[in-house]
């Protein structure tokens, strides 16, 4: 009976992984479908400031992956060209937070 309990909590885990993985790729692969720019923020002033402007980036259509760095002033932003251009990137960054952006390099794929 034991051995039975530990095969199926082995089993369990197993498919539980297995999802993951498979999500996780999923992300990756929509990742590498969009274009990537880099958007130069100015006036973060710490690592908050950067969380603030990420958090907003997630909660935008069309962005697929981000990194804000700080220090640094930048935004490393993968996103979906059918939804969404770099200069509505900047429109809500300036909207939604107290700082500017500017395009500083666009990379089409």
């Amino acid at each position: 009976m034991k051995k039975l309990s530990i095969f199926f909590t082995l089993l369990v885990s197993l498919l539980f992984f297995t999802y993951g993985v498979q999500a996780q790729d999923k992300t990756l692969k929509e990742a590498a479908k969009g274009n990537k720019v880099e958007l130069k923020i100015t006036g973060m002033t710490c690592g908050g400031c950067a969380a603030t402007v990420s958090r907003v980036l997630d909660k935008t259509q069309g962005v697929l992956d981000q990194e804000v760095k700080f220090p640094g002033d930048v935004a490393v932003i993968t996103y979906d060209p059918e939804k969404v251009k770099p200069e509505d990137l900047v429109a809500v960054i300036e909207e939604k937070t107290n700082f500017k952006a500017e395009v500083k390099k666009e990379d089409n794929r």
